[in-house]
């Protein structure tokens, strides 16, 4: 038995301290995973944007090669391989495709005299309409040498990218 001068010694924590770190971490989580998951998406966007880089350097090297306008995303195959999940691109057109990771789909426009203009675009595969601002878009007008690629999300105000947004070809 313990004398009754010795003072008693707790263990542990009162409710108020719990309730206080519990409040501080609600508080430190509210503010960082909104930027941890727009910065995933950032990334993700990344990998579409160096993707639209690489498909408009090989329409240009294909162009070169075989002094032809590439259809589709066989042709560009020919040049370097345009990988989706399910292997290296083979489709006869510019329909969609989806890029390894699963993120992003990619598709492309041709247009202008000889199908000398080309628009490519990634969309997120997510249906959020958040996330669908991160796009990505690339044109390149093999008339005048003009290329351009932006980003949703970041090359404008908070809004998605649209076409009108590219500045490759004079008249679009």
């Amino acid at each position: 038995m313990r004398p009754p001068t010795e003072a008693r010694k707790e263990n542990g924590f009162t409710l108020s301290e719990v309730m206080i770190t519990v409040v501080i971490v609600g508080i430190l989580s509210a503010v960082a995973l909104p930027n941890y998951f727009r910065q995933v998406q950032r990334t993700k966007q990344s990998e579409a944007s160096a993707t639209l880089a690489q498909i408009q350097t090989i329409v240009a090297t294909y162009i070169d090669e075989y002094n032809l306008t590439p259809t589709g995303w066989k042709d560009l195959s020919d040049i370097t391989a345009i990988m989706t999940t399910s292997g290296p691109a083979d489709l006869a057109s510019f329909e969609s495709i989806i890029l390894p990771g699963g993120n992003y789909t990619v598709s492309g426009t041709t247009s202008g005299d000889d199908n000398n203009y080309f628009e490519f675009t990634a969309t997120p595969v997510s249906t959020d309409e958040e996330t669908l601002k991160y796009n990505v878009m690339a044109c390149i007008d093999l008339e005048n040498g003009a290329s351009d690629l932006k980003q949703g999300n970041r090359d404008s105000a908070n809004k998605k990218i649209e076409s009108t947004d590219l500045v490759c070809q004079g008249g679009s």
